[in-house]
Order: structure tokens, then sequence, then C-alpha cells
């Protein structure tokens, strides 16, 4: 007998393959306060981050205010980022708030000179992997690919070349978990710096950039959370003209991109801390923000501005810090990305 029986055929996705896409636009803090030395970069970095949010499916909110370090406003965020920063740049209530983001699954990345700061605060040495020590003065040097599979450096060249300062840490990042993705070529460049301290071997080979998996800083987990969330980190980006630099916003928003797949919070239906809405709707909003500083190396408060799609910047510019620094931001309606198994039926006919 000749039947036709209809056989419902589930093709669904694994759940890794779920969670890795966010349910509703995954939002991170970009801080870029400083303490100390001002990179006159940053205001470049700002403009490049929100001018590639849309393309990487993220929602940058930036500032350098350090009263949003709470336990209520961290909450709303997937990850934090952040970018060029210098010394004590969060108080002890802000750092205690951190940590409580990092136990929740919250998401660190850190750019460049986001090894220099919070040098008292071993919750966040964990996150970032490793704390500055030293560079010797900038100058041209060759970075060597270690690893060409994951995402932050699959579109680096196995030797990349430009300027840039060569950081050396207090310690070795593979203590705290790291991963090493990048190197340097020791003859590429003069190593004329001097230590700030008689800190242990920070490993060979010598650590540029790299991923934690399951940081430190996580420990212990809140109640009810699974999975503690990703940490990435690079010590390259000191010029505007590497900011500017195609293999180097991929390097970085990669990483970043890498970190919040990892899927420990809400933006991907679980966790404790991020963006939960996932029934965003279209919206334009027009933010200003402005930024004042006064003499080298002076520190910015109370900027923040929010943005998915672009952002541009002006400022004057100079080594030590910025002078009336404002950031227009234009937020678009936001992407929204949806995981979910899909089910087919399947028509089969059977002889039995």
């Amino acid at each position: 007998m000749l039947r036709t029986i209809i056989i419902a055929s589930a093709t669904l996705m694994t759940t890794t393959e779920i969670m890795a896409q966010a349910q509703s636009t995954p939002k991170v803090l970009v801080y870029t306060a400083t303490a100390g030395y001002r990179h006159d970069s940053i205001p470049t970095a700002i403009q490049v981050l929100g001018d590639n949010a849309q393309q990487y499916g993220v929602e940058f909110t930036f500032s350098e205010d350090k009263s949003l370090f709470t336990n209520e406003s961290l909450s709303t965020f997937d990850g934090v980022m952040f970018v060029s920063n210098s010394d004590e740049v969060l108080d002890e209530s802000g750092q205690a708030a951190l940590q409580t983001f990092f136990q929740s699954g919250g998401v660190y990345t850190g750019v460049h000179s986001a090894s220099a700061c919070l040098f008292n605060d071993e919750n966040y040495q964990q996150a970032v992997g490793a704390l500055f020590d030293y560079h010797p003065p900038i100058q041209d040097a060759t970075f060597t690919r270690i690893n060409n599979t994951h995402p932050a450096t699959a579109n680096v060249p196995d030797r990349w070349s430009f300027q840039e300062e060569v950081y050396y840490f207090r310690s070795n990042p593979r203590d705290n978990g790291a991963v090493v993705l990048l190197s340097v070529d020791e003859t590429s460049y003069v190593n004329n710096g001097t230590s700030s301290g008689n800190y242990p071997s920070m490993g060979d080979p010598h650590p540029i950039a790299w991923y934690i998996d399951s940081p430190l800083s996580s420990q212990p987990l809140s109640q009810g959370i699974s999975k503690p969330g990703r940490s990435f980190y690079t010590s390259l980006g000191h010029l505007n003209s590497t900011w500017q630099d195609e293999t180097f916003i991929n390097h970085v928003m990669s990483g970043l991109k890498w970190a919040l797949d990892g899927a420990s919070t809400k933006a991907y239906g679980i966790g404790l801390v991020g963006n939960g809405n996932n029934n965003e709707t279209s919206s334009s909003n027009q933010t200003s923000a402005s930024a004042s500083t006064s003499g080298s190396g002076s520190n910015t408060s109370g900027a923040s501005a929010t943005v998915s799609a672009s952002a541009s910047t002006s400022s004057g510019t100079g080594t030590g810090g910025t002078s009336g620094a404002q950031t227009n931001t234009h937020l678009p309606g936001n992407a929204a990305f949806i995981g979910a198994g899909i089910l087919g039926l399947v028509g089969v006919s059977l002889l039995i």
C-alpha cells in the first residue's frame, strides 16, 4: 500500500548557533575618560566606532561620565569598551559596580591604553588581562599574527607593519586565561624604554592582543548566571591614522563582536544585564554631547551620546588633551537580529 505520510522535519540551529545571534541589538558603553595623559586620537576613535556601529550590529553609548558606573545603569548594557584611558578613571563605587557587571555576564573590550588605568583594581586587571608597564618611543614596528582563525585577526596580515607604541606589560596575560592573538617582531623596533618597576615576565611571545573566554573577573558568577562574559583586548591604536585604517577597524570591531557573541547577556536572550528589548521600533533622534577639558592630560567628564550608525566629531587636537570637543550623533532605527530554529514540514512518500 502506498501512503503519503507528512513528516515534521525540524531544521533546528544548535544551541550555540541560536545564542550566537542577537535577539536585540547589543548595547555597548564606550568609556573614554582619562585622569592623566590624554590621546588626541580619542575623537577619531569615537567617530570611527560610531560610523561602524550599524555594519557590525551594535549600539554604542559614548561617555566620560563615571556616574554611569552604577549597578542600575550598567545593567542596561551588554558590554563595556574602555578606549585609551589613563590612571584612576573610576571611584570605588564605580569599580564595585563594574565587578558586579562582569559577574552578571557583562562583556569587556579594551583598546590601547585601556590597560593603563585602574592600576589598583584587581578585578579590572583580570578583565583586561594585564596592565601596562611602559613603551619605547613610537616608531615603525612589525606585528605578527599568531592566530589566523579568530575573528579579530582573521583579516590581519601575517606581518603587519605601521607606526605604533609597542606596549610592555606588568604581568603575563596568560596567567589570567588569555590566548594571545598578535605578537611583535622584536627585531623590527628599538626597545629603549624603561620599566616602571620590577615586574614578572609578560611571557613569550610578546603579547600585543589577546582574548579571554572565561575571565577571572567574572568569578564568582552571580546567581542565575550560567556563563561569563568574554574579554578582548588590543594594545594597538595610538595614532589617528591607525583608527582610520580598515584593517585595524575590523580588528577592533570583530574582537568586540566575538566577545558579545559569547551570548552571556539579555541581547542574546539570557543573563542579568544587557538590552532585553526584542521589540525595537524605528526611531530617529539627534543627540549632542559636549566635553570640555582644561590643560594637558586633563580629564573630561559628563560627556555622553548614543549612536547605532554614525557619529561626526570635531575637536581641537593636541598630544596632551582636547579642547572644546563636541560629538554630534545620529540615532536611526535599531536593527534587530533574531536567532531562532526553523521548523519545516516536508512531505515524504513511503512504501509500506
